[in-house]
């Protein structure tokens, strides 16, 4: 069975040259084939790959495509779901020992790749609050994996933003890391990536950064289109029993809750939830100075309010099967 493999990153094909090439020698063989998504979940339609399928006129019956966009449709192309649950393999095993600092910082947000809602939010949180923040974004000039994924140019033609002097500006400042943050960590050498930290590696130190900061705001992989794939991005501050913010797909946080997660609603407006992209990044920063203005001691009572959402959210996350993931997709 000939399987073609994709290489994506949220509506991006980025070996688009080999797959068609791919596509093409595999429809000539006239032979069932199986596209690969490689556990990632872009919207297929979005990218063009259903338009390419279409027009080739195969028999689209004899296509199967594995992908971990729970919501993946099509009337005719068979689809296998791979839910993300090998995220949380060793979640039992997580570190949980979480006791918020009474000095706590009102945000934490740790970004590897840039992309474009990625750098205008820490742009934010780097303008207006970065003495209330935890901030990395490990974007380098000198770094071929980074100089292809920056947002500028995203920002100005997906985003509607025409000044981007203050990203361009964040981003002359970077890599950007915890440094401030080693000693009290007890490791002057300390060189954890926050962006990818998630289980096993490191953990004692990974889940002491979060005891210094009350929300993380999480900037989800796949966010452009018809998709819903909890990373470990998602699954982190739920592990280590830390409200979130998420910066996604329209609807992540309904479907999130059709697995029976809880969110926060309570506590300040999750209608961005429903937004667009673009207006989404406007509502979520409404989120930030809003919560920017409560005190120390208010964000501390906050946190106890929530005891019963995040440990729920806990117990959630660490019996979640395949099974469950069957209420999104079917």
């Amino acid at each position: 069975m000939t399987t073609v493999n994709i290489l994506t990153s949220d509506n991006k094909i980025w070996n688009k040259e080999q797959v068609y090439t791919d596509l093409t020698c595999a429809m000539i063989s006239k032979k069932s084939f199986n596209i690969n998504l490689l556990n990632e979940a872009p919207d297929l339609n979005l990218i063009g790959l259903y338009c390419y399928l279409e027009e080739s006129k195969f028999n689209l019956e004899d296509i199967t495509i594995y992908t971990s966009n729970m919501l993946e449709q099509h009337d005719k192309i068979h689809i296998v779901y791979q839910p993300p649950i090998h995220l949380l393999q060793n979640a039992k095993e997580y570190i949980t020992d979480i006791s918020k600092n009474q000095q706590l910082r009102h945000f934490g947000m740790f970004i590897g790749r840039s992309n474009a809602p990625r750098l205008h939010l820490a742009t934010h949180l780097k303008q207006y609050y970065y003495d209330k923040s935890l901030l990395t974004y490990h974007f380098n000039f000198d770094d071929d994996f980074h100089i292809n994924n920056i947002g500028l140019e995203n920002l100005i033609k997906d985003y509607g933003i025409k000044d981007i002097q203050q990203e361009s500006m964040f981003l002359s400042l970077c890599p950007i890391t915890l440094k401030e943050l080693r000693p009290i960590l007890n490791d002057k050498s300390l060189k954890l990536n926050y962006a990818q930290q998630l289980f096993k590696n490191d953990q004692e130190y990974f889940s002491q950064t979060y005891n210094h900061f009350f929300v993380e705001l999480v900037c989800e992989s796949f966010f452009t289109g018809n998709t819903f794939f909890p990373t470990e991005k998602t699954f982190r501050p739920i592990l280590l029993k830390t409200p979130f913010i998420v910066q996604g797909p329209q609807n992540f946080l309904r479907n999130l809750k059709k697995l029976g997660f809880k969110t926060f609603a309570s506590w300040w407006d999750e209608g961005y939830d429903e937004d667009s992209a673009g207006h989404q990044l406007l509502e979520i920063k409404k989120i930030l100075d809003f919560l920017s203005a409560k005190t120390l001691v208010e964000l501390q009572q906050m946190y106890q309010e929530m005891h019963e959402t995040l440990e729920h959210n806990y117990q959630i996350a660490i019996n979640l099967t395949n099974k469950d993931f069957k209420k999104i997709y079917e």
